[in-house]
């Protein structure tokens, strides 16, 4: 007898594979959770712009409106790739990647502070790796880092993407929302 997949499924799959679901995957959510986040979300960027869709921004509304039901929003912090997945250790990003991922945190912090009055927002550019003095020192920026590349939320290669590039980050932002 020969199986067949549903309809419902084979949508599921295809929009998995093309990287339009904004599901955070495990690995995101245990880096999250490591870094004591409350709720997180991913949201996608078109190739190649900064601006949020309306898709993201109401993806980002509905997940902090869901987070002040848990209490007050203490902080945010967004972990926001450029095109191209979390360079490795030996490579460093092209400097155009550095200021896209920039420009689309910039958008992302306007929007989270003007649009859903939340005061602290704080981004990370995902284009650059943190240097020798922020592991040292382990600032904010190396905690974040360094959990989303221990956890597998920041891949590096090809394999470390998936099957069907489920783990990929590029192109993407990870909304992380901390609640008092």
């Amino acid at each position: 007898m020969k199986k067949t997949m549903s309809l419902t499924t084979l949508t599921a799959l295809l929009l998995i594979a093309s990287g339009s679901y904004a599901a955070p995957t495990a690995e995101t959510e245990q880096a999250s959770a490591s870094l004591g986040a409350a709720k997180v979300s991913e949201v996608s960027f078109e190739a190649g712009k900064a601006t949020l869709t309306k898709e993201a921004q109401d993806e980002i509304r509905t997940t902090i409106q869901d987070a002040m039901k848990q209490g007050k929003i203490g902080e945010v912090k967004a972990a926001v790739w450029a095109d191209r997945e979390y360079p490795v250790e030996e490579n460093k990003a092209p400097k155009q990647d550095v200021k896209l991922a920039s420009d689309r945190a910039d958008a992302l912090k306007k929007f989270i502070k003007d649009e859903l009055k939340v005061k602290d927002v704080n981004t990370y550019n995902m284009a650059e790796r943190p240097n020798a003095l922020e592991k040292f020192v382990n600032t904010s920026d190396a905690k974040v880092k360094t959990a989303m590349e221990g956890s597998g939320a920041a891949p590096k290669t090809e394999k470390e993407k998936g099957l069907f590039n489920q783990k990929a980050q590029a192109s993407k932002a990870v909304i992380m929302i901390y609640v008092k």
